[in-house]
Order: C-alpha cells, then sequence, then structure tokens
C-alpha cells in the first residue's frame, strides 16, 4: 500500500507539471483521457519499477521517445520533432552563420550514422589545414562519433569561436588516421551561386533555408548587372525551400505588384505577402526547376509563371503545397507541425501536384548510373549484360549472386564559394534556357 501511495503521489506530480505546461482545458483532456492518462503512468512505472535505475538524461531520453511517436503517429512527412541539441543547430542555420571548421558533411552509412567530408570552404580552418572530400571522421575531441547520427557529430564540430577541436580522420590510401587541430570560426552560409555566359546571367539559389538568402540574392543581381548581365537565369533545381518569408521576398524582387502566395488554413484563406513593388531585376528571365524544387521554390516559381513574368523550364516541380509552424518546446526542442496550406496568386493548390513548366525539358546533369543484379547461376561463373549497346561483365560470388553498379558522376567543384558551375554540354535545361533566351 505504500509503494502504491508514492506511485499515486508521484502521478500527482506529474499532472501537475502537465496542467502547468498546457493551458487548463487542454490539460483536462489530456488527462481525461485513457490514453493521456497511460503516457503519465508508463513513465512513472518506467521511473519506479524498471530493472535499471535511469539517469535523467535517459528518462529525458523515454520522454523525447514518446513525443517522437505522437510526431510519427500523423504519418505526415512534414511533421517532425528536433531534440534540443538538432534544433539549436536548426536555428544556427536560419541564422546563416555560426562557428565551426568549414566543411559540409554527409552520412556514411545508410541509417545517417557517420560523417564524411563532401567539401571544404575556401580559406577556413578544414581548408588550411588539409582536410579533403573523401575524408572519414572518425572521432572528435578523442570520442569515437563513427556511429553517432550525423547532426551530432555537426554539434560537436561546432563551438564557441576560438574554441579548439580535434579530428581524428580516415583519409583513403593513407595507412593511419590523420589527427587535425582546429580553431573555430565564423563560417557564413553561402545559398547563392552566379556566373555569366555571353550577356546572360545566372544566379543558382542552392536554398530558403536562413534569413540571408534574399539578401545574397540582391548582391548576386547587382553583381552580374555590373558585368553587363541583359538576360537572367534564376535556378530553383534541387532547391528544396525553406522558409516562407524568403520565397516571399526573392518572388517580389522580380514583380511589380500583386498578391504572391496565399495560406489556407483550418479557418481561412487570406493573402500572406504582395509584391513589394521595387523589383530588382525587371529585364527578360526564365526560372529552372526539377523534380527536386519543393515549397519555397515552388511559391517563387509559380508566382512567375502565374503573372507571365518568367517561363520556368525543366521537369515538373516536386509538389510541397503545405507549410509548417515551428513550436520551441519546454524542453529547447522543436516541433514543426503542418498547419496551413499554400496556394499560387490564381489559387492553384499545387500540394502533391507539383508545378508543370511552361518548357519540358529533362535534367540531364546526373543520369541514374546504370546498375543490376541477380542470382541463380552457377558459383563463380561470369555473367554478360547487354543494354542499350552497353556490355558489362561481372562474376558471380559463391553463392551465384551477381551485382554491378555504375560509378556514380560526381558534382563539379567550383573554385571558390558562391561561383556557379556551368557546363552547358551535359546540361539540357540549362541549353534550353539560353535558347528561350534568345542567345
Amino acid at each position: 500500500m505504500k509503494k502504491r501511495a508514492w506511485f499515486f503521489l508521484a502521478l500527482g506530480l506529474l499532472m501537475a507539471l502537465v496542467y502547468a505546461q498546457l493551458s487548463r482545458p487542454q490539460a483536462e483532456a489530456f488527462l481525461q483521457n485513457p490514453s493521456g492518462q497511460a503516457v503519465l503512468e508508463v513513465f512513472q512505472r518506467i521511473q519506479q519499477s524498471y530493472l535499471n535505475p535511469l539517469s535523467r538524461e535517459e528518462l529525458n531520453k523515454v520522454l523525447e521517445g514518446a513525443i517522437g511517436g505522437m510526431v510519427g503517429a500523423l504519418k505526415d512527412p512534414f511533421t517532425s520533432y528536433s531534440p534540443p541539441q538538432r534544433a539549436s543547430l536548426r536555428q544556427e542555420d536560419l541564422r546563416g552563420e555560426f562557428f565551426g571548421i568549414g566543411a559540409t558533411l554527409s552520412p556514411v552509412n545508410p541509417d545517417g550514422t557517420g560523417a564524411k567530408v563532401e567539401g571544404v570552404m575556401k580559406g577556413l580552418p578544414a581548408q588550411r589545414a588539409g582536410i579533403r572530400a573523401g575524408d572519414v571522421i572518425l572521432e572528435v575531441d578523442g570520442e569515437d562519433v563513427t556511429g553517432l547520427p550525423l547532426q551530432e557529430i555537426v554539434a560537436r564540430i561546432r563551438g564557441r569561436e576560438g574554441t579548439k577541436v580535434t579530428l581524428k580522420i580516415r583519409r583513403e590510401g593513407v595507412p593511419a588516421p590523420l589527427v587535425f587541430e582546429l580553431v573555430r570560426e565564423k563560417v557564413e552560409i553561402i545559398s547563392v551561386t552566379q556566373g555569366m555566359i555571353g550577356d546572360v546571367g545566372y544566379v543558382g539559389l542552392e536554398t530558403f533555408g536562413n534569413f540571408k538568402v534574399e539578401e545574397q540574392l540582391r548582391q548576386a543581381v547587382e553583381e552580374l548587372k555590373r558585368k553587363g548581365a541583359k538576360k537572367l537565369i534564376l535556378d530553383l533545381r534541387d532547391n528544396s525551400g525553406g522558409l516562407l518569408d524568403q520565397g516571399c521576398a526573392v518572388a517580389s524582387d522580380f514583380l511589380k505588384e500583386g498578391p504572391i502566395v496565399y495560406t489556407r488554413t483550418r479557418t481561412l484563406t487570406r493573402v500572406y505577402c504582395e509584391a513589394s513593388g521595387r523589383p530588382i531585376w525587371e529585364g527578360p528571365m526564365v526560372v529552372l526547376v526539377n523534380g527536386n524544387s519543393a515549397s519555397a521554390s515552388e511559391i517563387v516559381a509559380g508566382a512567375l509563371q502565374d503573372y507571365g513574368r518568367a517561363k520556368i523550364i525543366g521537369e515538373k516541380t516536386f509538389g510541397k503545397g503545405v507549410g509548417q509552424t515551428p513550436y520551441t518546446l519546454a524542453n529547447g526542442g522543436e516541433l514543426t507541425l503542418v498547419t496551413f496550406e499554400w496556394l499560387t496568386p490564381k489559387k492553384r493548390a499545387i500540394n502533391k501536384e507539383g508545378l508543370k513548366p511552361d518548357v519540358e525539358v529533362k535534367d540531364t546533369r546526373f543520369p541514374t548510373p546504370f546498375s543490376f543484379q541477380g542470382a541463380g547461376v552457377p558459383a563463380g561463373a561470369e555473367v554478360t549484360v547487354t543494354v542499350n549497346g552497353k556490355t558489362v561483365r561481372v562474376k558471380a560470388d559463391g553463392e551465384g549472386k551477381f551485382t554491378y553498379a555504375e560509378p556514380q558522376k560526381s558534382r563539379p567543384l567550383p573554385e571558390d564559394r558562391g561561383q556557379a558551375v556551368l557546363d552547358l554540354e551535359n546540361d539540357a535545361i540549362l541549353k534550353r534556357a539560353l535558347e528561350v533566351l534568345g542567345r
């Protein structure tokens, strides 16, 4: 009985916490729901009776698991929960700057763990120290990170300005790991690239995911004007979107007047933003898109298409026509919740539909590599496969299985940050854009 009394006391304290975090009607609805009561009871049972006592940090992870379970139950790919550490990284990215070493990283493993260097930024610590693309990070400050999620590794590498971070790295062809001691410096996220093809200016937007995108776009367009640009290509390919306000600002840079986007919530459809009447470019232009152009990219392309301001060239876009609202939670984490749908100036809904280009052209920059696999042949047998005149020979393993994957074509890297790589020979969309512009 005494143990049961302590349980109800602890459960009462948890209920008091629920009341403190939620409004009274919300708290009462939660506590009157049997599943809501069960959430509190499960946590208390784990805390009190689980065989291995859990630390405060471990209990926090249990609660975060409950949050993740609620979000996952929505089965909405655009609603997510970011634990405190990841939420902190997101805030840094939104500001467009942080303190780090100037290297872009990607996961090593299919489950998103580990980190390898994709590229280094000119003039920053990683590049000056001699870190190269392809290097795999083994340790950060003496701790093994090979099994950690990429975002956690990134968080460990970033830090306060002027502080040191030590990386142990594995490099292909080097027998022993390499150790680098670096001092963190300010890193600015460059989201815009630019270039010139004759009198045609090119500006590419890689993301709308920070507050400096439109500012960087303005600077790039002004630079192109100084170089003599008479026509403009705005490249939104592979840009998965970001901040709605940045999408509004970028569209406004090319429109004189009118609504840019409408938003529809549960109860209301309204104009979210309108053109400011101060465009930075009024000359001929086209917009490039592909199947990875989404969200804010589609807002910009849809607005320019609806007003006939620019022809849209490329592939049908992704079709993300809903928007999220971020909510900072009591634990420092962040809930990103789908709360509205957005519509183009002509009130077109494009969610799961995408935008159809005015001029459809397949993106030929990075074709799908040729690959195949099979089984059922004698062990060690040589298998010959011919497709469209291409012949490949592979040897089956001891179980009669065989596989082949053509090496993927790597993306060319610019010599300087902000400089675009323009490859007319292998880029059918860019080539068609120049034809549409009359070059």
